[in-house]
């Protein structure tokens, strides 16, 4: 059986990418990583890194082990961690991964808040729209926007999503206002790339009907902030979520359009892999955020106020 010091070490190794690395970040003489190594390869009966004098590579063996290792390292500290947590105290490291925008406008100062609170907490948060792999990628906890696709992961919903077109005053002054959604077609439009409704934007009106409109995109991207800077400059009609261009609807910067209709609507979430939410750090940050993301976030309340809208 493996010693516990040989699997760090093993796991160290690849993370820093070469030995002189893992030496220098554990403190370790280099003989000694390197002994390390050798001696968990041989009591695993195999080659776990394929090393040269420049570089080195996983063994399809060791990528196995490694993946393996590193959740059973996850595991222990998180143990520990529990330990301490039963004294009433709320500990460790918080790895997450978040939108970009949503993280900026309203993660980022939930986030601020809860460290306030927990102050022995330490959060390491990746910004980023691609969907990563929390277990390869040693996240404890997703936030993740729409449809999930993965059913082995755990998911507590936050808040709704709610989409509604938006357009600059000065784009109604020169093309007019629009009488129906199907009018949007006269319309220049801004669309997400990679996901959202692309060019087709479906809606429900007041009276239950089902509608659908496609648009002429002029300008494609795979970010929001880009979307509505873009609108807000008169160049189309933007359809986002309310959570980036409810500020700048609220600010008279972006008008929106038939928000009397229901357009598309998904939700947020809180997604994590099966007993990271057993910790107690995480569940207090999901029940944190959870309490400031209600049914109806502070962005459509006041949006809904504003236009008179339940």
């Amino acid at each position: 059986m493996a010693r516990l010091d040989e699997i760090e070490t093993f796991v160290a190794i690849v993370d820093a990418g070469t030995l002189t690395e893992a030496s220098r970040r554990s403190g370790l003489a280099l003989s000694a990583v390197s002994r390390r190594l050798r001696d968990l390869e041989a009591r695993m009966g195999t080659t776990l890194i394929h090393r040269s004098t420049r570089t080195f590579s996983l063994s399809s063996e060791g990528q196995d082990f490694y993946l393996r290792c590193k959740q059973i390292l996850s595991d222990l500290q998180e143990a520990e961690t529990d330990l301490r947590d039963t004294k009433g105290r709320i500990t460790g490291r918080i790895r997450i991964a978040a939108p970009l925008t949503f993280s900026v406008l309203h993660l980022s100062p939930i986030l601020n808040e809860f460290m306030t609170l927990h102050p022995e907490v330490e959060i390491d948060l990746d910004v980023n729209d691609r969907q990563v792999d929390l277990v390869a990628e040693g996240f404890d906890l997703a936030i993740r926007i729409g449809r999930l696709s993965d059913s082995s992961f755990l998911a507590k919903r936050l808040t709704r999503i709610r989409h509604v077109p938006t357009v600059a005053p000065s784009l109604i002054e020169r093309l007019g206002q629009p009488e129906r959604p199907e009018d949007l077609t006269d319309f220049p439009a801004l669309t997400y790339r990679s996901s959202g409704p692309g060019t087709e934007w479906r809606f429900v009106r007041p009276d239950g009907r089902k509608g659908s409109v496609t648009v002429k995109g002029t300008l494609a991207c795979n970010n929001g902030d880009v979307l509505r800077s873009a609108a807000i400059a008169g160049l189309g009609v933007a359809f986002e979520p309310t959570f980036i261009c409810g500020p700048a609807i609220l600010d008279g910067l972006l008008t929106p359009l038939f928000f009397d209709h229901t357009w598309s609507e998904n939700a947020a979430y809180a997604v994590f892999p099966p007993g990271r939410a057993q910790t107690a750090r995480v569940r207090a940050l999901i029940e944190h955020i959870g309490s400031h993301l209600t049914k109806t976030p502070w962005w459509d309340a006041k949006l809904m106020e504003k236009y008179s809208m339940a």
